[in-house]
């Protein structure tokens, strides 16, 4: 059933009236400045160095308080935390009353004493009485019982001496007592300029027992790099935290009862208090790298490593890269890792290598770092090089050495080196044989006439007649002979020509940087191939400097060419993108001088 519209309206008529008379009611009631009083107090009345005791500073009679009131304390640090309102109705009389609640935190041990307060009301200025605090050490109990456990502070560092270079990981441990609630305001930190240090990761959380407590265990992991030696020190570190303390109940009950106590009117049952938690300076000896024993090929790689080299090429052609894969694999500072060095590098161009890393874990201690170069055979090779890695176990106090494997290796378009002569053993001479007695040559001389009725093929004139065929045969293949001699000796040196120059005619259109020196560093090849009759692949710089003899410019230039090109094609330079108008014009200018 709906209740008319009217019936609605004449309760809410109702309700205004009743608000209207209680307030005209109230409106003369005593309140004034005369009733005013001040007071402070204090709970627990003692405490420990670090655990926050509440300040409650009341004003009875007013609300109309100029400012919150300054608590300042000798030995503590002090917290405004908040202010509440009660009012409370005893006849026909209304009792205000406001009061300011602190959060007094000790910072050493003995006697505290909190001053008076000072407060203006309505223009006139009340003090509060002093109150004293008896302050115990860390861990104590104020009630004479069993210590109470906090919150602690560790580090995990290696127990040996470590070495300048050598990373290792470190872990910043925070542990609470179950059941109490915290939080950190912002993540640890120390200084030191003796080390290098990552950012700490996200910490990894879990429940540990410290002498039979349980606590709530808070790691913060790091991967610190000593970068001078001796007696270096770690810390202080300080953790900033805030703990959720229970808030102290109030002498003052609400004027309505306790209809009006506890939630939603009381929502915060406890009080967020700041800790510090400090970690006392440790100290780590670091010692430098020992010289007695490195090898020539120790690059900086402190640590335990895996070492190995592939490529997947058995052939390459004269001029092209063969490309090499070296990973390092295992623990350590990889961060100062370079690339291994080549044992032999006679007859090998090497440009930089590329270099990537995967960690195995968050902190970057623990991966795979793996380099990609390039190196071009300049003489027939027939094994891939060889690559040695030098390291420094930190445990041992040792250097390492580790060779890469070799495999057999064909470079095309290039003369393999010669075989060494073999000696050759000596034999005995033996006596030469007697030689034969040749029989006697008995010269005879035709006399027979030939007869006059012989055929023509036995004529003086046939006999003759062949002879001319034979001479003319003979004649026709010595010049044949001698013009493939002539073409043997010209080569295809016009054909290169005629392709350099269709090259260079394409060069006027070409825009990409890398197809531009491409096609540029071939015309060079191509018309040094031509005059020296070197395969085309086989043509560098210096080919063509000997084979051309320019001047110091132009030779400058021809160096610069082949080698901005090979940069770009093998160290992995971005070749992609416009050419500069510079660029090309200084590279057709080179190429009307290599003619």
């Amino acid at each position: 059933m709906s209740i008319p519209w009217r019936a609605n309206l004449r309760t809410v008529g109702l309700l205004v009236l009743l608000v209207l008379a209680f307030i005209a009611a109230t409106a003369g009631l005593p309140c004034r400045a005369a009733d005013v009083s001040v007071s402070a107090a204090v709970q627990p009345a003692s405490t420990t160095v670090g655990e926050p005791v509440h300040l409650s500073v009341t004003i009875n009679g007013s609300q109309r308080v100029a400012q919150v009131p300054n608590v300042a304390v000798d030995g503590a640090q002090a917290q405004h935390i908040g202010a509440s309102t009660q009012m409370r109705l005893v006849n026909t009389s209304l009792s205000v009353s406001l009061t300011h609640t602190y959060l007094i935190t000790p910072t050493r041990k003995g006697e505290m004493t909190i001053p008076p307060v000072e407060i203006s009301v309505e223009g006139k200025v009340y003090r509060t009485e002093p109150i004293k605090v008896q302050v115990l050490e860390a861990g104590q109990d104020p009630a004479g019982g069993p210590a109470q456990p906090g919150p602690l502070a560790e580090v995990e560092l290696p127990s040996r001496a470590i070495y300048v270079g050598e990373s290792f990981p470190a872990e910043v441990r925070l542990l609470v007592p179950q059941g109490v609630g915290w939080r950190i305001e912002k993540m640890p930190e120390f200084e030191t300029d003796a080390f290098t240090k990552t950012a700490f990761q996200q910490p990894q959380q879990s429940q540990q027992n410290r002498n039979g407590q349980p606590y709530h265990f808070c790691g913060f992991r790091t991967v610190m790099t000593a970068i001078k030696s001796g007696k270096i020190p770690i810390g202080p570190l300080t953790f900033n935290i805030q703990i959720a303390a229970p808030k102290k109940p109030t002498n003052n009950p609400s004027p309505f009862g306790g209809l009006f106590n506890g939630f939603p009117f009381d929502a915060q049952p406890t009080a967020l208090q700041e800790r510090k938690v400090i970690l006392e300076e440790q100290h780590v000896e670091v010692r430098e790298l020992p010289a007695e024993g490195k090898p020539a090929s120790f690059r900086g790689a402190i640590g335990r490593f895996r070492f190995s080299t592939s490529t997947g090429q058995t052939s390459v052609k004269a001029g092209e890269p063969l490309n090499i894969t070296i990973q390092v694999e295992g623990e350590g500072n990889f961060s100062r890792i370079e690339a291994p060095p080549m044992l032999e590098t006679e007859g090998w161009r090497v440009y930089p290598p590329e270099a990537t890393f995967s960690k195995s874990e968050e902190t970057g201690f623990r991966g795979v770092k793996t380099f990609r170069l390039a190196i071009v055979p300049e003489k027939a090779h027939t094994r891939t090089p060889v690559f040695e890695f030098a390291s420094f176990d930190p445990e041992t106090g040792t250097y390492q050495t580790v060779k890469s494997a070799t495999s057999e290796l064909v470079v095309e378009g290039l003369k393999p080196p010669e075989p060494a002569p073999q000696p050759v053993k000596e034999t005995p001479a033996k006596a030469p044989p007697k030689p034969e007695p040749l029989p006697e040559t008995v010269l005879q001389e035709s006399l027979i006439p030939v007869a006059a009725d012989a055929s023509f093929w036995k004529s003086r004139n046939a006999f003759w007649g062949l002879q001319a065929l034979v001479a003319a045969a003979l004649g026709g293949a010595a010049a044949a002979i001698a013009l493939s001699r002539a073409r043997a000796r010209m080569g295809p040196g016009p054909a290169l020509l005629r392709q350099a120059h269709s090259l260079q005619s394409a060069l006027r259109s070409t825009e990409d940087r890398g197809e531009f020196l491409r096609l540029a560093t071939r015309v060079v090849q191509l018309r040094t191939a031509a005059r020296s009759g070197q395969p085309e692949a086989a043509v560098d710089a210096a080919a063509a400097l000997v084979a051309f003899s320019p001047e110091a410019s132009v030779a400058h230039e021809i160096q610069w060419l082949f080698e901005t090109d090979a940069t770009a094609r093998f160290a992995g330079a971005s070749s992609s993108g416009s050419l500069k108008p510079e660029d090309r014009t200084r590279i057709l200018s080179l190429l009307d001088h290599v003619v």
